[in-house]
């Protein structure tokens, strides 16, 4: 299993970084990373989870807040704390407010898996090797996380149809990229297509990490970035 860096002295000895290499290898081309979630493995942590996620659902700050450690690690820049994570859920910049609500819910929705040293990682692309492409580069790299995701032929809802893709791995097309909401991605055959991001995300979008304490279960990084 691998984790991308939350901050390299956070992760766990014998957590496995997931590799920088160049491009997508030839042998990543028609992978897929079909979606994982643990958490029914410890029932104490299912049912904490459940109670978080209907609260974010629910947009109740307090209760997302009370279940973030103290000192949560919100970027790599210094932002940490429950204060600093209620300034996040409340604020009115650009990245705050609703738009980071939604990234809370699609982390918590997409799943994740428990890592060696007891903590639960998620989403669950940015916790494991995909099978076959141990080094796929986090930063060229976008997963399709549902069945049925449609890929067009321009970043534009109602552009035509380019393919219906379910949990694809795909490459990054940078050349391409720009337009905000969408990500361009080069298919096996070399058409490139857009993806929405509510249909595809990458490994160095949000994710979160939580640890048990000596309180309970609690949100111990919430991140985005490298």
């Amino acid at each position: 299993m691998r984790e991308i860096a939350w901050n390299w002295p956070l992760l766990a000895a014998g957590a496995v970084i997931f590799g920088l290499a160049g491009t997508l290898p030839a042998a990543a081309q028609g992978l897929r990373l079909e979606p994982v979630d643990e958490a029914s493995r410890n029932a104490g942590f299912a049912t904490w989870r459940a109670a978080l996620l209907d609260a974010v659902r629910r947009r109740d700050t307090e209760f997302v807040v009370a279940r973030a450690n103290p000192e949560i690690k919100l970027s790599f820049g210094g932002e940490y704390g429950r204060e600093s994570f209620r300034r996040a859920l409340t604020g009115e910049e650009e990245w705050q407010g609703e738009s980071y609500w939604r990234e809370l819910q699609a982390v918590l929705e997409l799943g994740g898996v428990f890592m060696g040293d007891g903590a639960f990682c998620t989403p669950y692309l940015a916790c494991i090797d995909v099978p076959g492409c141990p080094e796929c580069d986090p930063f060229e790299t976008v997963y399709v996380t549902r069945a049925d995701a449609v890929a067009r032929v321009e970043p534009d809802a109602n552009a035509k149809v380019a393919a219906t893709l379910s949990w694809d791995v795909l490459q990054l097309d940078y050349e391409a990229a720009g337009a905000e909401g969408w990500y361009a991605v080069k298919m096996p055959d070399g058409r490139t297509v857009f993806l929405s991001s509510r249909d595809s995300r990458m490994a160095i979008d949000y994710r979160a990490r939580f640890e048990k304490t000596a309180e309970g279960w609690r949100m111990t990084v919430f991140i985005a970035g490298d």
